[in-house]
């Protein structure tokens, strides 16, 4: 059984078809028509859908998206900014109308972290979490096996959280580090790739700059891990690319902000989902949503 899979993006949809078992078996990228608003995206969709049809059999539509959505009627609620107008759409009922098939939704961090359970760094993991670090900070809540959405379908959004008097993802995320570090240097770097490899050159500027973000960084998922308890916690986003090193300095920051007894109670992964996690994810929750 193949499905076609959309992940949605404020910059770029990426589609294709997706087997059940979560292989990609193609996937195409187009740009998100976002200046011509909420419509002009579920009319692409539409668009879309119609084409890949012609060219083979599916058996339903698995979307994720950027945004907070309801994942149960389908309408995007809110934090779609990206897309003037993206909010209070439904891409999931257009679809079912449109084409009678059955159409699943969810967040695009969800559908990451479904992935991840499914595929990929948190295979066998009842519960677990995934920590998104990009320009912001997002994640997935897995528990029992299960995304919890929380009641509004804001759950996960702990970018926002204030520790020291100041907003996590706007200091702990990739900005954040590209941002302290050019006040440091007079504007010396154009990415984060730039600054660790100033930190990889020992630096040492850039070196107690990255070694404050690893602190606050840490001091973040170390409240998560308090507060959920989790298996495991899977981190994406770029800074993955880092590899064992990043993970090694990540662990030990993180077990220095953890009392003794939750120490080494969650492991700490790289997601390794791949780059069509959102698209696998959404599957997954297309099967779970149409219970297979």
């Amino acid at each position: 059984m193949n499905l076609l899979a959309f992940d949605i993006g404020g910059t770029q949809i990426k589609y294709g078809i997706v087997s059940n078992a979560g292989e990609v078996l193609s996937a195409t990228v187009v740009d998100t028509p976002k200046y011509a608003g909420g419509e002009a995206v579920i009319e692409l969709l539409r668009e879309l859908t119609r084409t890949m049809m012609s060219q083979h059999v599916i058996a339903g539509i698995a979307i994720s998206t950027f945004g907070l959505v309801d994942a149960y009627s389908g309408l995007i609620l809110g934090a779609a900014e990206a897309v003037e107008g993206y909010a209070g759409t439904s891409p999931k009922a257009a679809l079912e109308k449109e084409f009678g098939l059955p159409v699943s939704i969810d967040n695009d961090v969800n559908c990451v972290a479904l992935a991840e359970g499914w595929l990929g760094a948190a295979q066998g993991a009842a519960h677990y979490i995934a920590i998104a670090i990009g320009t912001g900070i997002g994640g997935g809540i897995v528990l029992n096996h299960q995304i919890y959405r929380g009641s509004r379908a804001a759950a996960g959004e702990w970018g926002y959280m204030k520790i020291a008097g100041v907003i996590w993802e706007d200091h702990a995320s990739m900005r954040g580090l590209l941002a302290a570090a050019n006040v440091k240097m007079q504007n010396q770097f154009a990415n984060g790739r730039e600054v660790f490899a100033a930190y990889d050159a020992q630096d040492p500027v850039v070196s107690a700059v990255v070694k404050d973000w690893f602190k606050l960084l840490a001091t973040g998922i170390a409240n998560l891990i308090y507060a959920f308890n989790p298996e495991r916690v899977v981190i994406g986003g770029g800074i993955s690319a880092r590899g064992t090193a990043f993970l090694r300095e990540l662990n030990m920051a993180i077990n220095a902000e953890l009392l003794p007894d939750f120490q080494g109670m969650t492991d700490i992964v790289l997601a390794s989902a791949g780059n069509h996690a959102g698209m696998i994810g959404a599957v997954r929750n297309w099967l779970q949503s149409n219970k297979y």
